[in-house]
């Protein structure tokens, strides 16, 4: 089988280590754009397609990411190469059947099932930096032959830098400047990174790892759920406006033993005032409590007071706020996907000889702002005791 395909040289690096009999595990290590996710997919069709009978396995955390990216990937490649056939394609189950018995198949860490199903004969987990160590061990001792892994490396400690040191594995190391097929645009966006800051240009711009120094929140874990309700003391709820930024609004529940537990209510781009309004008023959260607002929009404040909604005005000083959540036990809910990201690129500003500033990078912060708001603007009115005195 001869196929014309349009590759950049991060495919040829991972073909390369697909035929090489010495590598188990093949890690792509890359900034945005760097082909690797493409580059993977191409490289697993083509040995689909030349390797009858090979049980071939696409993984992601969530199922709507899954499908936004890698999926849409593979059906993008497929076309070009001109080898899919919607009669193969079985869409209810996500499984692609090619006729020399080969197959892809697509799932996420939801379905707990197909984690710990049956084995296949290559895995490819996209994004391994979002899965848990506990499912990257059920999927790869399910997995006979090889692995393809590929990440961002925005997070500070995860287990896939750890793979990186084992004899049998080989480090891909990519950035968009190995992708030929960038727009002039695309480059730009990536380029003008390094005007937000050093650190994020140096991580999605340069595919390297972010100083440890420079991570605002490592105290971060994640709960399933809430404590008994003997041990909750209070809850308050927050608000982070944007249109072309996401609008987060946030729950924090204020427990015994200093702790705090956080979710996420919706975290939508794109809204108007009236929007969030009405997102609010459909909202599952407790009416008798307290909404704090980003205090540059009172026009929202307003709008919700007239709904009957309790709204206020948020405490926006930023070091104390950080300094308030930094002295709690702070737990994300385990499906806030949004505010768990967004901990993970939460930094301190970095300067290009490697020095943190005491400036926070005004980028990915929507979610963890509105629970600031919630939390030290609400908190440090609990914090508050009034004691009785008498003038003499």
């Amino acid at each position: 089988m001869i196929l014309d395909i349009e590759a950049t040289p991060v495919f040829e690096q991972n073909y390369s280590a697909w035929n090489n009999p010495e590598f188990k595990t093949i890690i792509n290590q890359g900034g945005s754009r760097s082909s690797k996710t493409y580059s993977i997919v191409q490289v697993l069709i083509i040995i689909a397609l030349t390797k009858p009978n090979t049980q071939i396995s696409i993984v992601r955390k969530s199922f709507p990411s899954l499908r936004g990216s890698v999926m849409r990937d593979w059906k993008e490649i497929m076309h070009a190469l001109d080898v899919y056939e919607d009669k193969n394609h079985q869409k209810t189950e996500y499984i692609y059947n090619f006729p020399n018995g080969s197959t892809i198949e697509f799932f996420s860490l939801d379905d707990a099932q197909k984690v710990r199903g049956r084995k296949r004969d290559i895995l490819y987990c996209n994004e391994a930096n979002e899965i848990d160590l506990e499912s990257w061990v059920q999927l790869k001792m399910r997995t006979t032959g090889k692995v393809f892994i590929d990440y961002n490396p925005s997070e500070l400690e995860h287990w896939a830098y750890e793979l990186i040191n084992q004899p049998d594995s080989i480090l891909i190391k990519s950035t968009y400047k190995d992708n030929p097929f960038l727009s002039k645009e695309q480059i730009k966006y990536i380029e003008d990174l390094i005007k937000v800051d050093e650190g994020y240009y140096k991580v999605y711009a340069l595919g390297e790892r972010m100083a440890p120094q420079a991570l605002v929140y490592t105290h971060f874990v994640k709960y399933d759920n809430l404590p008994l309700e003997s041990e909750i003391m209070d809850r308050s709820y927050g608000i982070d406006i944007g249109f072309n930024h996401y609008t987060a609004f946030i729950e924090v529940v204020f427990a015994t033993d200093n702790r705090l537990y956080i979710r996420e209510l919706f975290y939508e781009a794109g809204k108007t005032a009236e929007d969030i309004v009405n997102l609010v008023s459909q909202s599952n959260y407790d009416r008798t409590k307290m909404i704090y607002v980003d205090s540059a929009r009172p026009d929202i404040i307003e709008s919700l007071r007239r709904k009957g909604i309790r709204a206020s005005l948020s405490d926006k000083r930023v070091k104390e706020g950080i300094d308030f959540i930094k002295s709690k036990q702070v737990l994300i809910y385990i499906n806030s996907e949004n505010l768990w990201r967004e901990s993970k690129m939460y930094s301190w500003g970095e300067k290009k000889d490697g020095t943190i500033t005491d400036e926070i990078v005004k980028k990915w912060d929507d979610g963890l702002d509105a629970m600031r708001y919630a939390a030290f603007t609400h908190g440090g009115k609990m914090g508050k005791v009034r004691v009785p005195f008498r003038i003499r």
